[in-house]
């Protein structure tokens, strides 16, 4: 821009005054009318343009790259022929400056027209000339040749892109394609629907066609959503000439204003919100003056952060400066800090305030060099830092505690030079920081030095690593150590050192190895008995048992381990069993830690059993180890003698073959009649001893059916003539049985019994 020469046409020379101030602030060089008469040997005319007649010379019009006429000058016919006839010349845009009251655009000739309403801001009207001169530029290529027209549709910052009537894409510039984040050559084939969204697309196309029907440019600002993002163009769209009878088409030339539209918002915002935000920031923000002597001087604002840390009210305040709230040391600094202020444009220092009350306030301060009105202002922004001083001293005590502790502590350089160890390091291995103050200095303190560089190159690369190795001293000492190993980062993840916290665990080692040896000595104890073993910890999570947990509730090992406890209880009896757990727990000095409850096995049904516990304590855990004991034979034998009687008189009413009995809650057996061994060819002692053998006795193919029935999982209501199912005997024999089974009533109407009916009718059918 700083060749572009502009020619200032204003009826207003305070205006005119206004214009050329801002136009050469920005570099741009400016003829007023007069000055363009007598440089290019015009007659001399008054400043005025009612009264003034123009005859412009073309010999020397090149000085001239752009117009600035105020609507005044159109009423001078003599001057629009003239610049009429300069165009047909050479391209010259004009910019016609209007007011607020025009209802129309004035009358313009081709379209290197630009119309900027008055009032404006000089944002505006530099705006407005960038769009101008970037015009120009683009039709003056246009007007050299067609190659250097390309040229500059390649190179232009705009998107810039060729469309026919149908929306269809014939060509884009790379700037086009970046917005959209792909290649030119991705466009082939693609039309606006493609590429914008639909209401988008449709209001651009008939803009287009407008343009096309009516083979006049047009100017068009709106928003439009590129990649799901908002975006603002000032959209200069020109009919192209017809070649060989082809389709219309359109050069469109957008200028991404979105930012000036945000900063037009922002700036609104700013404007309505800033005596709110500033009164309500988190830190004192103030301004002041610059005295001639380049030290600060007066307040010119502060924050009610600043009056509040003060103890001044505002008023006060701002007939003060920085010298009267910050201590004489403090000043004494001021002229280097502002020579680097001067420098830099920006300074960050620690200052010590003076309170109104005489209380010293450390605050870290952040001053900022801005011009405002022509004159240079200070924005200082203040962060009371006592607590952050407070916290340099925790941080000394850290280092002090570093420097104590009993974990061997080494800091090193990102290359692997060693720096800083603490005195545990020291004691463990003998080394001073010196020796090991080389790149992968301390790899020598690996037993394993290929594992020591790989360790290494690890924690360079950003990693971490912790595991238990082999260490040795300078002494030649090799023991067993445990490491952790981190790279130390900062804000922008990049590697700024290493640390490494290291553990002699000889001590451990051997403790472990006693543990293990005791541990194996409790396993080959608790596998060879025949009871249930469960440890818990005090989440009641599984962390041990034994095989025989297994044979009793169908569990595996790995099934089991940290599951909690109250999966091998039914869902009926967990309150129950919590409670007499916590009772344990609050009475675990007296004696008869033992009850009964029930468990479930992993296909859900339930048993009697008997648990006695005890609860211990490691290495600050609290465990407790249950040992339980199936008691279904003792529960069967204890209910078989109180029922006896009323089992017989049942047999005797409803049955003559198998017969059986069940609880309903608990699923397990009260009674089977003699006739059992008959069907299923096993004595009723087996059967006793493991009561899920007549299940298993059941065709698989039957099982899930026959299990479903006689615990009445199907309803009362199904299956009401019973079923038929086979049984494997042990010696692989087939028999046809056909089972009914009955719900018993009590006088409460609850079913607190389930009896059963198994008949052989193998001979009547083929199994």
């Amino acid at each position: 821009m700083t060749d572009t020469s502009i020619l200032l046409a204003m009826d207003d020379f305070s205006q005119a005054s206004k214009i050329k101030e801002i136009l050469s602030s920005a570099n741009f060089n400016t003829i007023s009318v007069s000055e363009f008469e007598k440089k290019n040997c015009l007659y001399p005319k008054v400043y005025n343009t009612h009264n003034t007649e123009f005859n412009f010379n073309y010999t020397n019009i090149n000085t001239v790259d752009l117009v600035l006429m105020d609507k005044s000058f159109t009423k001078n016919h003599s001057l629009l022929n003239q610049l009429k006839e300069l165009h047909r010349e050479t391209y010259i845009p004009i910019i016609y400056i209007t007011s607020n009251s025009d209802e129309t655009p004035i009358g313009s000739f081709d379209s290197n027209v630009i119309y900027l309403k008055k009032p404006f801001e000089s944002r505006e009207l530099l705006l407005t000339l960038e769009l101008v001169s970037i015009k120009y530029k683009m039709e003056n290529a246009l007007y050299e040749s067609e190659d250097r027209y390309r040229l500059l549709i390649e190179n232009a910052d705009d998107p810039i892109a060729i469309i026919n009537y149908n929306g269809e894409f014939i060509m884009v510039n790379p700037s086009a394609a970046r917005f959209f984040g792909c290649k030119t050559e991705n466009f082939q084939g693609k039309t606006m629907w493609d590429v914008f969204p639909k209401e988008h697309a449709d209001s651009q196309i008939e803009d287009i066609r407008n343009v096309l029907d009516n083979n006049e440019g047009q100017v068009f600002e709106g928003k439009t959503i590129i990649r799901g993002k908002e975006h603002y163009f000032r959209t200069n769209i020109q009919p192209m000439p017809i070649k060989n009878g082809g389709m219309k088409m359109v050069q469109l030339i957008a200028h991404d204003v979105t930012p000036l539209k945000q900063t037009g918002e922002a700036l609104q915002k700013s404007e309505e919100k800033f005596q709110e935000v500033f009164n309500n920031a988190n830190d004192g923000v103030s301004l002041h003056s610059i005295e001639d002597d380049g030290l600060p001087g007066r307040f010119y604002e502060v924050n009610d952060v600043v009056c509040n840390r003060l103890g001044y009210t505002r008023e006060e305040l701002l007939e003060m400066g920085p010298k009267d709230v910050i201590t004489q040391e403090t000043w004494q600094k001021m002229p280097k800090l502002m020579e680097k202020l001067n420098s830099k444009g920006k300074i960050i220092f620690e200052a010590v305030q003076i309170s109104k009350d005489g209380n010293e306030i450390i605050t870290e301060i952040t001053n900022h060099l801005f011009n405002f009105q022509g004159q240079n202002m200070i924005t200082s922004i203040s962060r009371d830092i006592s607590e952050r001083k407070k916290a340099q001293t925790r941080l000394l005590r850290i280092l002090a505690g570093i420097e104590s502790t009993e974990d061997a502590i080494g800091i090193l350089k990102p290359d692997g030079c060693h720096f800083y160890h603490n005195h545990s390091f020291n004691e463990l291995f003998g080394y001073s920081v010196e020796e090991l103050n080389v790149p992968l200095g301390p790899v020598k303190l690996f037993v394993d030095k290929d594992l020591g560089n790989h360790i290494f190159q690890i924690i360079m690369d950003g990693g971490s690593w912790d595991g238990e190795l082999e260490m040795i001293s300078k002494s030649g000492r090799v023991f067993p150590a445990f490491i952790r190993a981190n790279a130390i980062k900062n804000n922008d993840d990049q590697v700024i050192g290493l640390i490494g916290v290291l553990n002699d665990i000889t001590e451990r080692k051997r403790v472990e190895y006693a543990l293990k040896t005791s541990e194996e000595k409790f396993r080959n104890l608790a596998e060879t008995a025949v009871d249930a073993i469960i440890i818990i910890d005090t989440d009641e999570k599984v962390v041990f048992c034994n095989r025989s947990l297994e044979r009793i509730f169908e569990y595996s090992e790995e099934e089991i381990l940290g599951e909690y406890f109250d999966t091998l209880i039914p869902k009926s009896h967990v309150e129950d069993f919590q409670l007499k757990l916590d009772y344990h727990h609050q009475h675990d000095s007296e004696s008869g830690n033992v009850f009964d409850s029930f468990g479930m096995r992993k296909d859900g049904s339930e048993f009697p059993l008997e648990m006695s516990l005890n609860t211990w304590e490691t290495e600050g855990e609290i465990y407790t180890t249950f040992i339980i004991r199936d008691i279904t034979q003792r529960k069967l034998n204890e209910f078989k003698m109180k029922m006896r009687e009323e089992i017989f008189q049942l047999m005797s009413e409803n049955i003559d073959e198998v017969f059986w009995l069940i609880d309903p809650l608990t699923g397990q057996i009260l009674y089977m009649s003699p006739s059992y061994q008959k069907i299923w060819g096993d004595s009723i002692e087996n059967l006793y001893q493991n009561p899920r053998s007549w299940i298993e006795s059941i065709h698989p193919q039957d099982k899930d059916e026959f299990i479903s029935y006689i615990f009445g999982k199907n309803g009362s209501s199904q299956h009401r003539e019973g079923i038929e199912c086979r049984v494997i005997r042990q010696n692989n024999d087939q028999i046809l049985i056909r089972v009914r089974a009955f719900p018993v009533i009590n006088q409460n109407k609850e079913i607190y019994r389930r009896i059963g009916i198994a008949t052989d009718i193998t001979g009547t059918k083929n199994i």
